[in-house]
């Protein structure tokens, strides 16, 4: 998709921002292709953010952790088992919650902002401090 926007990013000096996991750089069983996928991500982030900055266009990434949307409603999981495996996560998250789409969001729109106007290549982790150790 970037590639296919890539003409109207560059007329409008916009900016790219990825989504990837914190899984890319701490890595977990039976998640290879889609570790590997977001592993990809930060990595055409950075390579990107080279390429056109040249062009005025920065290109950063979100890196989540564990964040309290549906996707956790929709298991095999019984609703005994899924609070059990949510309380054994926040267990090893530093902050130990779960963090809120808002903020990743707030990060996002930081991001895309005049704020972070000198902000290109970075990989930010909104994780609860869960890729610190």
């Amino acid at each position: 998709m970037t590639i296919e926007c890539l003409p109207l990013i560059l007329k409008a000096k916009g900016n790219i921002l990825n989504i990837s996991t914190v899984g890319a750089s701490h890595r977990g069983p039976n998640l290879s292709m889609y570790l590997g996928a977001k592993a990809a991500v930060e990595n055409f982030t950075r390579c990107w953010a080279l390429e056109l900055v040249k062009d005025g266009v920065r290109v950063n990434c979100i890196s989540p952790g564990a964040i309290e949307t549906n996707i956790w409603n929709v298991t095999d999981l019984s609703e005994e088992e899924a609070k059990k495996h949510k309380e054994s996560m926040e267990k090893v998250i530093p902050m130990g919650r779960f963090g809120t789409p808002e903020e990743v969001a707030n990060v996002a729109l930081f991001l895309v902002s005049n704020e972070a106007s000198y902000v290109t290549g970075s990989i930010y982790a909104v994780d609860g401090g869960a890729g610190a150790p």
